[in-house]
């Protein structure tokens, strides 16, 4: 049951709005709010939506059939947008209240907002600016005393969260809420008329008397279960010869037979009425597991329909969590359970966008031990595994590489990272030592000129002929340029206030300039020339499992020959695009999507280039090949 409160505020303004409610069947009803300064078109997509909606649209199939009739009116909508070669702002809402159950989609700025039972404001549509069509379904789930707040707007202009909430009263009365919402309305400066409804859902049941109470129904059949059993039944028949026997001795007997008897009686009394209670205890504790179970079911089916709708999204899987969590506490439907996690868990993964894919034999480059294997790199075209101690090259497809060791490193020191400066390949070791591997497979330390030793560092990265190492103990970035023999000595990077700033550094590329990625996962980048710059990274569409789980290495990749930059966090390859192609005009990242793998742990990984990766495991190295398509990852 539900109670609706509309209203047009009329400023003088050139859009016409519509308003229409209609009971489509019992319990079935639809609204549409409209507004456009073209008031014939306005009029004609009223008329052509009610046309494409009553009778049309089913209790039994209603997300379907709304999602039907939406396709008939974007139809519509683009025949008239082809042959009027106009454009032309459009603000729509429809929604339909099926029970407790409220579809809706909009275009442009028409938007809804909830008010939910913790006096929590969720907005429940997406910004459709510039767009003249419908794009998404919404689903969402009424609880009794939830209002839901329709405008032909977007409310985020006109009302603040408080304006909101000051009209809700302790026994949500809708209609001091609805004036208190339209007083501040008309006391704003709007640039349009405004159009606004307030829907208050009110829980309604209903009870039917039957013929027998419904608890002496349960009692009788207790009753029956108790007795249905061949102790009760032997009990019963003895029961009668014992009687026979009793009748025949003295008085005194007879009282001293009694006052027992009372006492078994008394016995089997509570004994009864303890299975009573445990029988009716258990019986409704497994009618609210089941019910709530199905519940569960329907949240995570309203989720499916909002993968779009972070905010719906992430509502409906947390309740639909929370119900199992309980069903889960009182150790029933334990199958079920675990169908509905891996059910949360597959959505979950759709809805970060994260494509999974699988070490096989025809993906596979190399198979062997590769548990101290600590980075994969290419030079010359050719593939090295960094190990601990030494490298595994070249690694070919269907050959056995050689391992090269490095004798005179400590017993306590090994390799952490590596690089590839020309033909060369320079490894940096814990103990902040550097070492050259070169195309004949040779190691040896290389120096530094002007300095006694390398400074400690925790990343290293390379351009052109230089050697940047990322200070262990301060984040700064020193550049070594390479000379004959050895490199030069150091030339820092950032200034002294900036360090300050970027607190804890925990990896650099470069692909011209450098990126920084922070301890908070934030991203900075770094430009020396022409101009001394921090550039902020802003990153668009992060979704809510963006953060570090410490369970695999973290570095971020990036190249002059890469339209994409490359993370790898939590068993994960995170795919972003910059917002340029100029290297050098890089503000923002967009999140693309995250690739996993299923069975291992990625340890490193290799670009050969946008599409196409190397991945080293504890036991594999193997190539992926993905595509991005529609801001989407897709795994081949």
């Amino acid at each position: 049951m539900f109670e609706i409160q509309s209203e047009k505020l009329q400023f003088q303004k050139d859009n016409l709005i519509l308003q229409k409610n209609i009971s489509l069947d019992t319990d079935l009803d639809c609204f549409i709010i409209l507004s456009s300064k073209n008031h014939n078109l306005c009029e004609l997509i009223m008329k052509n939506s009610l046309d494409y909606i009553i009778d049309k649209i089913s209790i039994t199939e209603t997300y379907e059939d709304f999602s039907i009739a939406l396709e008939n009116i974007n139809a519509f909508l683009k025949t008239w947008k082809i042959d009027t070669d106009k454009e032309v702002k459009i603000d729509m809402v429809i929604w339909i209240l099926n029970g407790n159950n409220l579809v809706f989609s909009n275009i442009w700025e028409a938007s809804a907002l909830l008010v939910n039972k913790d006096h929590e404001i969720i907005p429940l549509t997406e910004d459709n600016s510039n767009t003249f069509e419908f794009w998404f379904i919404s689903n969402w789930k009424l609880s009794d005393g939830e209002v839901v707040i329709f405008t032909n707007t977007s409310s985020e202009k006109y009302l603040s969260e408080s304006d909101i909430l000051d009209g809700l009263t302790q026994d949500h009365n809708i209609d001091i809420f609805h004036q208190n919402i339209t007083d501040i309305l008309k006391t704003e400066i709007t640039s349009e008329n405004i159009a606004i409804s307030n829907i208050l859902y009110k829980k309604f049941d209903t009870f039917e008397a039957s013929e027998e109470n419904p608890y002496l129904t349960q009692a009788k059949e207790i009753g029956i279960k108790l007795l249905d059993n061949n102790f009760a039944k032997r009990t019963l028949a003895s029961f009668q010869n014992i009687h026979e026997k009793i009748m025949n001795q003295s008085k005194l007997l007879k009282n001293v037979i009694f006052l027992c008897w009372i006492s078994v009686c008394l016995v089997f009394l509570f004994s009864l009425v303890s299975t009573f209670v445990n029988i009716t205890t258990e019986d409704k504790s497994k009618e609210l597991s089941k019910s709530n179970l199905q519940a569960a079911k329907t949240y995570l089916s309203l989720a499916s329909e909002n993968l779009n709708n972070m905010d719906i999204f992430e509502l409906h899987v947390t309740e639909a969590e929370k119900l199992i969590a309980e069903i889960e506490s009182q150790q029933m439907f334990l199958n079920d359970i675990s169908k509905i996690q891996d059910e949360i868990g597959i959505l979950k993964k759709q809805f970060n966008k994260i494509e999974s894919f699988r070490a096989n034999a025809d993906n596979s480059i190399f198979e062997s031990d590769l548990s101290n294997s600590i980075q994969i790199i290419k030079n010359n075209k050719k593939l090295y595994s960094i190990e601990k101690k030494g490298i595994i090259w070249p690694i070919i497809t269907n050959n056995t590489p050689k391992t090269s060791l490095f004798s005179w490193l400590n017993d306590d020191e090994f390799f952490t990272k590596a690089v590839n400066i020309g033909t060369s390949i320079y490894l940096t070791t814990n103990q902040s030592r550097v070492v050259q591997f070169s195309k004949s497979g040779r190691f040896s330390f290389i120096d530094v000129s002007g300095q006694k030793t390398w400074q400690k560092h925790k990343d290293i990265a390379s351009y052109g002929s230089n050697l940047y190492l990322l200070g262990q103990d301060n984040n700064q970035i020193y550049r070594h340029a390479l000379s004959t023999k050895s490199f030069n000595k150091w030339d820092w990077y950032l200034k002294e206030e900036d360090l300050k700033q970027l607190w804890e550094i925990l990896s650099i590329s470069i692909d011209g300039g450098f990126y920084i990625l922070k301890s908070d996962l934030s991203i900075v980048k770094f430009f020396r020339s022409p101009k001394y710059r921090l550039e902020g990274i802003v990153l668009n569409k992060l979704p809510k499992n963006y953060k570090n789980d410490g369970t695999s290495p973290i570095k971020i990749k990036a190249g002059v020959s890469l339209n994409y930059v490359y993370i790898l966090m939590n068993n994960k390859v995170w795919v972003f695009q910059p917002n340029t192609t100029n290297k050098k005009n890089t503000t923002s990242l967009t999140y693309i999507g995250q690739i996993e793998a299923e069975q291992d742990k990625i340890k490193d990984f290799y670009v050969n280039r946008d599409g196409e990766a190397l991945i080293l495991s504890k036991k594999w190295i193997y190539k992926l090949n993905f595509e991005i398509s529609n801001d989407k990852i897709i795994v081949r």
